[in-house]
């Protein structure tokens, strides 16, 4: 079952940061054959406002693409997919210290269907030095 109630927090704004999920195909339902070809991570300030106005959107694919993140594994030969989405510093300020709302969704490769893996709140701490170079 996809976790409905996450949630991203204990990060300094200004930090980088790494998230990593990991998809159980038990528990997604994911059949035997299908495979994940991209996946996005979309912060939002509300759950009405539209993709681009995001605060934070990344999209991955197969390709490591640093500052974005990489489909670690495609789950292709029915393993569990990883995803890696990297946040950097401009992100975690973007979401700051206030509540903000997210998910994780991944196009499978049978149909052009979309999943929604998971999806919550997120928010950082406020940070001390905003020193950036």
């Amino acid at each position: 079952m996809p976790n409905y109630s996450a949630t991203i927090s204990g990060f300094a704004t200004g930090d980088s940061l790494v998230i990593r999920r990991t998809i159980s195909r038990s528990s997604s339902g994911m059949p035997s054959g299908v495979f994940v070809t991209k996946a996005w991570l979309t912060v939002k300030d509300e759950l009405t406002d539209a993709d681009v106005d995001a605060l934070v959107q990344k999209e991955i694919t197969t390709t490591d693409a640093p500052g974005v993140g990489q489909l670690e594994d495609d789950g292709n030969g029915d393993t569990d997919p990883v995803l890696r989405f990297d946040l950097v510093a401009a992100d975690t300020r973007a979401i700051g210290a206030t509540h903000r709302y997210y998910d994780i969704q991944v196009l499978l490769n049978v149909n052009s269907s979309i999943y929604t893996g998971e999806k919550g709140e997120v928010w950082g701490e406020g940070d001390v030095t905003l020193a950036t170079s």
